[in-house]
């Protein structure tokens, strides 16, 4: 998963983002019980972000739009849609607690685009991953 630019030289040369499709590989290869998953926080957090990308990865090979990441200095933004001219941002609350400044910026920078935060009283994690929140505008 490369980074959403407009510019697709620099997209390009953005380092790619790894993801995988499967969080099950991701469990086995860390050797954790369900129990200390529950119990870890920040591994907790990856478990789900990684969910979600797994989930949007497969969608977008479905619905035909693209999956990227955002990043400009030391703000990100988790996962980035691109269906022809719509654009959603999409931040991934879950255990990990980090500042909101990131999706803010990318808001500020694309005033068009629609912004969920996974995992928020207004999205829930539930919720997303059961199709229930419409990707695109």
């Amino acid at each position: 998963m490369f980074s959403f630019t407009p510019e697709k030289i620099r997209q390009r040369k953005s380092s790619p983002r790894f993801m995988v499709y499967d969080i099950s590989l991701m469990v086995t290869a860390a050797d954790v019980m369900p129990d200390q998953v529950a119990a870890d926080a920040v591994f907790r957090g990856y478990l789900v972000e990684s969910a979600i990308g797994a989930y949007l990865l497969a969608r977008s090979k479905e619905e035909g739009f693209h999956v990227y990441c955002w990043r400009e200095r030391n703000q990100e933004v988790d996962f980035v849609l691109q269906k022809g001219p719509s654009i959603t941002a999409i931040e991934v609350k879950s255990g990990r607690m980090r500042g909101e400044g990131g999706y803010l910026a990318f808001m500020k920078q694309y005033p068009k685009a629609l912004c969920y935060v996974v995992g928020s009283n207004n999205c829930s994690v539930e919720d997303f991953l059961l199709g229930n929140i419409e990707l695109f505008k």
